[in-house]
C-alpha cells in the first residue's frame, strides 16, 4: 500500500504504490489491526459496535522534508461503513490526492474501494480500481476465507492476475483489527501488536504496532470541540492511537512502510488523522460526518 516512488511515473507499480499509500488511509477509518488473538476469536470476544458512518476528510500536506519527489499534495477521502457483526461489514470509498512534483508538473491519483468482511473474521472480499488522471491504471479483486476460527484462511486473487495464497491463523481482518483496537483501549492497554490483512498490497500481510494514549473523557478533545462536524461524536469517549505497519516479506525490517495516527472514538469513528511516509506527511480533517443507521444483532 505504501511503497512511494521517487517520481510519478506512469507504470502500474508506481500507480499500486500510490493506490496502495491512499488504500491504507482508509484503513485508519477501519483501522484500520495479536499475534496474541486469534481473528475470530477476537471478532466473536469484542464488546465494541462500530457505528455505521459515512464521513468526508480534507487532506493536505502537513509536512515536506528535502528529499521529498512532492513539493505538496492535497485531495480529499469520501468513506461509508455500514453493517454490523452479525451481517458484516462493508466499507466504499473514494480518495483522490493530486500530487504537485517540482518541474514535473500535476497529477490527480484517484482510488475507489468496496470490501465486504463477514462479523466472526472467517471472510473477506475487496474490489478496488485506481486512476492516473481519470484514466484507469490499476484494478484488482480478491477474496479471502476461513474454515473455521483458527485455521489458516485461503485467499484467491482474480485481478490483476489470478493468484492463490494462504493468510495466516493469527491474521486480522480490518474492522475486526479495529474491533480489538477498541476492546484493548477500554482495557488500559498501551501497545499492541498484529497481524493484519486488509487485501490493498496483494496477498501481502503487515505487523501492526500499536501505542493507545490516554483515554480522553466525552467532549474533552479541543480540537473536535472546534469542529462542528463532531457533534454526533461529543458524548462518547476517545483515544489517541498510533499505528506503524511493517512489511513481513522483508527480513528483520526495522523501518515501517509508514505510520498513521488519529483519535479514535468508541463507537470507531476517526478524527484527526496523519499519515506519514517518512519524507512527506499528510494531515485528515472531517469535513462531514452522517451517522448512519446501524442494525442491531439479532
Amino acid at each position: 500500500m505504501l511503497h512511494v516512488n521517487n517520481g510519478l511515473v506512469l507504470c502500474q507499480h508506481v500507480v499500486r504504490s500510490l493506490g496502495n499509500n491512499f488504500m491504507r488511509f482508509a484503513k485508519i477509518n477501519m483501522v484500520l489491526i495479536s499475534f496474541t488473538c486469534l481473528a475470530g476469536l477476537a471478532a466473536q470476544a469484542s464488546a465494541v459496535t462500530l457505528a455505521s458512518h459515512r464521513a468526508i476528510y480534507d487532506l493536505a500536506i502537513s509536512r515536506v522534508d528535502s528529499g521529498s519527489a512532492y513539493s505538496n499534495v492535497e485531495g480529499r477521502l469520501a468513506y461509508e461503513l455500514t453493517g454490523s457483526k452479525c451481517e458484516g461489514w462493508a466499507v466504499n470509498y473514494r480518495i483522490a490526492n493530486r500530487y504537485v512534483q517540482p518541474e514535473k508538473g500535476t497529477q490527480l491519483l484517484d482510488t475507489q474501494l468496496t470490501t465486504w468482511e463477514s462479523g466472526d473474521g472467517l471472510e473477506m472480499n475487496l474490489s478496488q480500481k485506481m486512476f492516473i488522471d481519470s484514466n484507469l491504471n490499476g484494478e484488482e479483486r480478491l477474496n479471502v476465507k476461513r474454515p473455521k476460527l483458527g485455521t489458516e484462511a485461503k485467499g484467491v486473487m482474480t485481478k490483476p492476475k489470478d493468484l492463490e495464497f494462504t493468510v495466516g491463523s493469527e491474521v486480522l481482518f480490518p474492522s475486526t483489527h479495529q474491533a480489538h483496537l477498541l476492546d484493548e483501549a477500554k482495557k488500559g492497554t498501551t501497545r499492541d501488536v498484529s497481524m493484519v490483512f486488509d487485501g490493498s498490497d496483494g496477498e501481502k500481510t503487515y505487523k501492526a504496532i500499536s501505542f493507545i494514549g490516554k483515554m480522553r473523557p466525552p467532549g474533552t478533545f479541543a480540537i473536535d470541540n472546534a469542529n462542528p462536524e463532531t457533534t454526533p461524536l461529543r458524548g462518547i469517549a476517545s483515544w489517541p492511537m498510533t499505528i506503524s505497519y511493517y512489511p513481513t516479506d522483508e527480513a528483520n525490517a526495522e523501518t515501517p512502510s509508514y505510520l498513521a495516527s488519529f483519535n479514535m472514538y468508541e463507537n470507531g469513528v476517526s478524527t484527526d488523522l496523519i499519515l506519514d511516509y517518512g519524507t512527506y506527511a499528510l494531515k485528515g480533517k472531517l469535513a462531514k460526518l452522517d451517522m448512519l443507521k446501524t442494525d442491531d444483532c439479532k
